[in-house]
Order: C-alpha cells, then sequence, then structure tokens
C-alpha cells in the first residue's frame, strides 16, 4: 500500500515489459537517500522513503535497461508495477554513467538519433543551428561552425565519444572538428551550455558532445545489416552508407562506410553558389569482454574529403585526410563504492590541402597549402558513491601539433623560385588537465559542484613571414608561454512541487589561446578584410557565468523551460589594428592587419524558452525561441560584439497515425534582422526571413523506414547573419533554395 503520509511505503512488483514474467534480483536504490533493496524470486519489492517530493527510485539489472521512476507516480496504488525492458547491452549501459545529466541546473539540449535521422542537414553545424541559441558560421559546402550564445571556435569544447579532440588544419576553420564526424554514425549529440561541465575538459562557452554508435553485445551471437541512400533535388547529389554489426556476449564488432557527392545549389532566387564537395569515410571498432563489468573497445576511423568549394575564402579544400583511433576500457559493478572507471587513448591526425585553383587570379599566382595537425591525449575518470552523492574524480591530457606551409607560383614569371611561408611553424599546445565532480539528490534540492585546474604550455618555432627577396617582412621569437588554470562551477536544482523547478547555475571557465591566436602569422581569417597575426603572450580568458531556470512538467499539459544568462568575460580575446608602421599586410585586397589582443571584459546575456506538448498525444508541438546580446563597454559606449545571431524562434508540429508508422511534420522557422553590428569588425546589417519545411516518415514493417519531404518550401532567399561574404564582395553567401529529397533506410 502507498501512503501519502511523510513516511511512505512503497510495495510493488518489477515484470519484463514483454512477457510481464517476474524479475528477480533487481536492486532498487532510493537517489535521496542511497538507501535500497532487491526484488524477492515473485519480482516483489517493499521500500520505505522519507516523502514524495522529487524522491526517485532507480531500478538496476544487469539483464535490464536502468529505469528511474518518481516516487509520486506510485501514489493511490495498493501494488506498484514497474516494466523493465531487456537490454541489448552495449559500452555506456553497464553502468549509471551521466544517469543525472538531464537533471544538471544548466541549460542541456539534447538530439537523439531519431531527430537526427528526420534531419536532413548535411553536416553537423547544420543540425545544430536547429537548436535554440545554436548558430553556424558559414564559410562554404561543409563544415559550418558551431556558436553557441556567443562563444565560438576554441571557446566550445568539442568531444566525440567522450573524450576524442580533432584539432583541424586550416587556419580558416574549413575544417573545425564537426566537420570530421558523419552525422549518419552519430546515436546522440548533446549541447551543455555554459562553463558549467568541467569534466570534459576546459571550457568557456559551452561542451558539444558527439556520441558514435554504441558497441552492441547480444547475449548469443547474431549479425545485422544497415543500409542508407538518400537524393535530394537542390545540390543534387547522393548520399549512402552501408553498417554491419553483430558479435555475442564476449565479442562485438562494427563496419561501416559512408560516401556522398553534391553539386552545386541555387538559392531562392535562383542565384548558383558553389558548394561541390565529396566525401569518403571507414570506420571499424572491436570490443572485449574479458569478465563481467569489463569492457575494452579499439576503434579506427579513416575519412577523405575531395573538391569541397568554400566561396567565401581564398582558396577550397582540394583534400583531406584524417584518422582516428581511440582505445577505450570501461569497468562496472565493481561493488557498492564504485559505480564505475573509465580510460581512454586516443589520436587524430588531418592532413589538409588547400589552393586557389579555382580563383581569377589563379592566372598569375598559384598558391597551395599543406598542413599537418595532430591531436593525442587521453583521460581517466572514477566515479564513486560518497556521503549519499555520487563523486567523479579524473584527469586529461591533450597535446595538439601543427605544421605547414604554403607555396606560391608565379605563373608569368617561370624563372623565379616558389615562395614556401610559413602557415604553422611546429608549433605546439599540451595541456593536463585534472577534475572533480560531486553531486547529490535530496528532498527538496539536488545539487552539483565541479572544479578543474590546467596546466597549459605552448610553444613553437620562431613566427617569420619574408618577402620574395628574402627580406624579413616579420619575425617573433618569442613564442613561449606557460600558465595554470581554475574553473569552478556548482548548481542546484530547487523541487517547487510536483511538477516545476527552480535552477540555479554559477561558473567561471577558464581556457588558454588556440594555436590561430597565438600562432597564426598575416593571414585573411575573419570575417573582415584583414590580415591577422597571432599573439604567443596572450592570457588565458575566463567567462564568469550565472544562469537562472525553471523547468515545468507535467502529463497532460507538457514540458516547459525557460532560462536566462548573463555572462562577463574578462582578459577577453579580442582584436585591435596596428598602424601600418608597425605591420603592414601582406594579402592582396585587405585594408590592413590586426592582432589579437586581450581587453578588460565584455559581455552576454539572453534567454531560451522551448516548450513540448505531453507525449501522450497523437499530435506533437514544440516551439522555441532565443535571444543572444553581445556588448563589448568601451569609452563609455555598448559596442556590440560581432558575429551574435539575431532573435529567432522554431515551430515544430507532427501527428503520428498507424501506431506511429506514418508521421508526417512541418517546421517553421522565424529569424528577425540583426541590426546590432560590429563596426571594429566591419558586419553588415542582415534581413529577417521565415522558412518552412514539411517531411514524411514511414515505417514498411521492421526493414525499412522512408523520409522524405521538401525542404524551404516557399523558396525563401536568405541568409543567416553568420555567414561569411562571398569572397571580394559585400554579398553574403545565400542558403539554399527550395529542395526535394528522400531517404531509404533498411535494417536486417
Amino acid at each position: 500500500m502507498v501512503s501519502v503520509a511523510q513516511q511512505m511505503t512503497i510495495k510493488g512488483v518489477v515484470l519484463d515489459v514483454s512477457t510481464h514474467k517476474a524479475i528477480e534480483g533487481v536492486e532498487i536504490i532510493n537517489a535521496e537517500s542511497g538507501a535500497g533493496t532487491i526484488t524477492d524470486k515473485a519480482g516483489k519489492f517493499t521500500v520505505p522513503v522519507l516523502g514524495n517530493k522529487g524522491v526517485k527510485l532507480s531500478f538496476q539489472h544487469l539483464g535490464y535497461e536502468l529505469k528511474i521512476v518518481e516516487v509520486n507516480s506510485f501514489l493511490n496504488q495498493e501494488t506498484a508495477v514497474v516494466l523493465l525492458k531487456p537490454k541489448t547491452t552495449s559500452l555506456d549501459e553497464f553502468s549509471i554513467i551521466g544517469q543525472y545529466e538531464n537533471e544538471r541546473p544548466y541549460r542541456i539540449e539534447h538530439l537523439d538519433q531519431n531527430t537526427i535521422e528526420q534531419s536532413q542537414a548535411n553536416d553537423v553545424g547544420d543540425l545544430l543551428r536547429q537548436e535554440p541559441n545554436v548558430s553556424g558560421v558559414r564559410k562554404g559546402a561543409s563544415g559550418i561552425d558551431p556558436v553557441i550564445r556567443g562563444a565560438k571556435y576554441a571557446q566550445l569544447n568539442v568531444v566525440l565519444s567522450d573524450g576524442i579532440k580533432i584539432e583541424g588544419g586550416c587556419p580558416n576553420r574549413m575544417d573545425p572538428a564537426t566537420a570530421h564526424v558523419e552525422l549518419s554514425d552519430l546515436r546522440g549529440i548533446t549541447i551543455l551550455k555554459g562553463p558549467f561541465a568541467l569534466k570534459y575538459g576546459p571550457n568557456f562557452g559551452g561542451v558539444i558532445k558527439l556520441q558514435n554508435q554504441h558497441l552492441l553485445f547480444y547475449p548469443k551471437y547474431e549479425t545485422h545489416i544497415t543500409a542508407l541512400m538518400g537524393t535530394q533535388s537542390n545540390q543534387t547529389g547522393f548520399k549512402s552508407k552501408l553498417g554491419i554489426n553483430g558479435g555475442g556476449n564476449r565479442l562485438a564488432y562494427e563496419l561501416s562506410g559512408n560516401w556522398k557527392r553534391y553539386g552545386d545549389y541555387m538559392t531562392g532566387d535562383d542565384e548558383i553558389v558553389r558548394s561541390s564537395l565529396e566525401k569518403c569515410k571507414l570506420a571499424g571498432k572491436i570490443g572485449f569482454k574479458p569478465a563481467d563489468g569489463h569492457t575494452i573497445e579499439l576503434g579506427m576511423d579513416r575519412s577523405w574529403g575531395r573538391n569541397i568549394d568554400f566561396p567565401a575564402l581564398a582558396m577550397d579544400e582540394r583534400s583531406d585526410d584524417t584518422h582516428i583511433y581511440n582505445l577505450d576500457y570501461l569497468g562496472s559493478d565493481l561493488g557498492k563504492t564504485v559505480n564505475f572507471i573509465r580510460a581512454k587513448l586516443y589520436r587524430s591526425d588531418v592532413h589538409h590541402i588547400m589552393d586557389n585553383k579555382n580563383r581569377p587570379f589563379s592566372d598569375t599566382v598559384v598558391a597551395i597549402s599543406d598542413i599537418r595537425a595532430s591531436n593525442w591525449g587521453g583521460r581517466f575518470g572514477i566515479n564513486l558513491n560518497v556521503g549519499k552523492g555520487r563523486l567523479e574524480i579524473g584527469g586529461d591530457y591533450e597535446q595538439i601539433d601543427k605544421d605547414g606551409e604554403r607555396n606560391k607560383y608565379l605563373i608569368r614569371q617561370p624563372n623565379l623560385p616558389k615562395l614556401s611561408e610559413d602557415l604553422w611553424n611546429e608549433a605546439r599546445i599540451q595541456n593536463t588537465g585534472m577534475f572533480v565532480e560531486y553531486q547529490k539528490q535530496g528532498y527538496r534540492i539536488d545539487w552539483v559542484v565541479a572544479g578543474r585546474v590546467d596546466f597549459n604550455k605552448a610553444n613553437s618555432n620562431p613566427l617569420l613571414r619574408n618577402k620574395p627577396n628574402g627580406d624579413p617582412v616579420y619575425a617573433n621569437s618569442d613564442t613561449k608561454s606557460n600558465y595554470t588554470n581554475f574553473s569552478v562551477s556548482g548548481g542546484l536544482s530547487w523541487h517547487l512541487g510536483t511538477n516545476s523547478d527552480l535552477l540555479f547555475s554559477l561558473g567561471s571557465g577558464t581556457r588558454s589561446p588556440d594555436m590561430t591566436e597565438r600562432f597564426i602569422i598575416l593571414l585573411p581569417i575573419g570575417y573582415d578584410p584583414y590580415d591577422y597575426l597571432g599573439n604567443p603572450q596572450l592570457k588565458p580568458e575566463t567567462n564568469n557565468e550565472i544562469d537562472l531556470g525553471y523547468r515545468f512538467t507535467k502529463s497532460n499539459v507538457g514540458r516547459l523551460n525557460l532560462s536566462g544568462f548573463f555572462s562577463l568575460a574578462n582578459n577577453y580575446i579580442y582584436s585591435e589594428i596596428l598602424p601600418p608602421s608597425e605591420q603592414k599586410p601582406q594579402t592582396p585586397g585587405v585594408l590592413g592587419v590586426k592582432r589579437f589582443v586581450n581587453i578588460d571584459y565584455v559581455y552576454f546575456t539572453g534567454f531560451e524558452l522551448s516548450y513540448f506538448t505531453p507525449e501522450k498525444f497523437r499530435w506533437q508541438l514544440y516551439l522555441d525561441a532565443a535571444y543572444t546580446l553581445g556588448v563589448k563597454p568601451s569609452a563609455g559606449t555598448n559596442d556590440p560584439l560581432p558575429e551574435i545571431p539575431p532573435f529567432e524562434s522554431n515551430l515544430k508540429f507532427q501527428y503520428r497515425f498507424f501506431n506511429e508508422r506514418f508521421v508526417p511534420e512541418i517546421r517553421l522557422r522565424m529569424v528577425a534582422a540583426q541590426k546590432r553590428i560590429s563596426v571594429d569588425y566591419n558586419e553588415t546589417p542582415s534581413e529577417a526571413f521565415t522558412t518552412l519545411d514539411f517531411n514524411l516518415f514511414y515505417l514498411f514493417g521492421k526493414y525499412l523506414k522512408v523520409r522524405a519531404g521538401v525542404t524551404n518550401v516557399f523558396n525563401t532567399s536568405y541568409y543567416e547573419h553568420l555567414n561569411r561574404n562571398q569572397l571580394g564582395s559585400q554579398i553574403p553567401l545565400y542558403e539554399m533554395g527550395r529542395s526535394f529529397y528522400l531517404n531509404l533506410t533498411f535494417n536486417l
């Protein structure tokens, strides 16, 4: 009998969701007190709890998926019935890693596999732009660079599979980390906003976690095949994937291959934008279970990019060859004190070649840039039950190496030798970090605190740029730096009632300058037409942020999330114009030279609002709205910061027919004009726009999924505020016009 008094006794039974047979040996833990019990042979249990508001019980069994249930859902039931799903075991599911992540007091956006499959986005950055207060910098056919609440580039921590880091080769970020990941390989993307999640590495403005597909183990040997084929009418092209996975209870494997090729696309005004690309990828991993509760995984990823157009840059990507290797260990079921131990080693290597052969001035000078970048390291963490809470401690290491040059060939002066210029001169950054995180759930308040310390050091061979006759244009041999950075965060969720929570987070995240900010040598890499010069003695920048939020969830009303933030960034990395007497530009057509510097402070503020209708309805409505304001106080004025997106809102509506086998959906995106522009960065205003997409999903049996639809139904001519201008003009890079698409997914 379930009582409604403060002291409650819950009696119930745990059954298999399919067979309704009783499950013996299910461990039931009170998340508030840490007390627990185990089901008997009949699947029955009895557990006392104090109060019911906000109290949760976790149901754990080796052969079933973890389930967490709020106590108030058992009220007025003589016998509580809990149904568990049998689990196909996978690397993450041996323990309750990340069990409370969605309950964190700061803003988190999660895109599951279904959301990824429904999207017609062609890369990760394009998909992320659909989320509230997440934007992207587009320069060409691929590699849209994410921006979260005005934080961008190295201000964001992008990690693949809980720890792998990728360093792109291009100084203009043709190939950010997200460009080296295929959407069809992901099972989910998690965006943790603000400087709060510190266990994934240095965090200034947010973390983007890209999760690859689970490596699956099966009770008996099985083999499964997945195939994807897709095509579209605008930016005409084709994409495909073939995956094979299988194994038994001790050995599991997965092999996959991707290939896609697209041409130029047409805008809503029937203008053609150069946007061709070709990408290919092969990946494989194998997992071993030497003993129950212990898993070892080896992975390899090899990808190729060829002839990718970037009409907003001086060069196109001619080739990109990337290798990623990883070795993971996960240990769980290690006793009552240790929840899990995990460790990872990885290495990523990028060989990136660019040239200007498709530019009008290539008949005079042909320039070819050849860059190699590597990133290797690892992380270790142990998660413990301590004081009725969960403590995770660990460390991580990252080493980035970059080297490359640009060779110029003077076509009309064949007797002159080629001119070679260092883009990176054996530059290296090393970061060693240690972190701690403690979280605890209480009757009224759940809270979490975290901290980390980073030891960062960097060096490069002298930064040099010479004239064709060998005379120096710029030289700097003072390239060493060493920093010790401290970051802390804390937050709480206050359960105001059964259905509503008040959220509060406070954090201070510090990150050291990246390769570009330290070591770039006179190249036009920004939004504005200036040659940029690195500053090896830049100081680390710190983001001090406060977040307030409100969360309401009720089964017959839906889910409402409202959050607001204020961020004060100290030693903010900005750029200043150098006088010609100090440094002259080296790129034809630019206005001058800018050098990276620290300024005292800037601030960001904004909000996000989202609402979901109840899951029990056949019709589903999702609405979000978001806005960010970035300000650089100077000389009594509040100057806008550059590359800050305008206010935007998204509306999605779908209806689920025939037990969710047929689902039509419409998506409406409304973006305001951006008139707050940075004069320092030669920004131009952008216009408001509205787009509409229509999508259909149909499930033919259990083997075939069909997704089809139309993007930009009304053929709107528009561009995002953060899109770069086409090279040598003030004309922005317009987005794609109307496009029809069809995707087929086979599962065998």
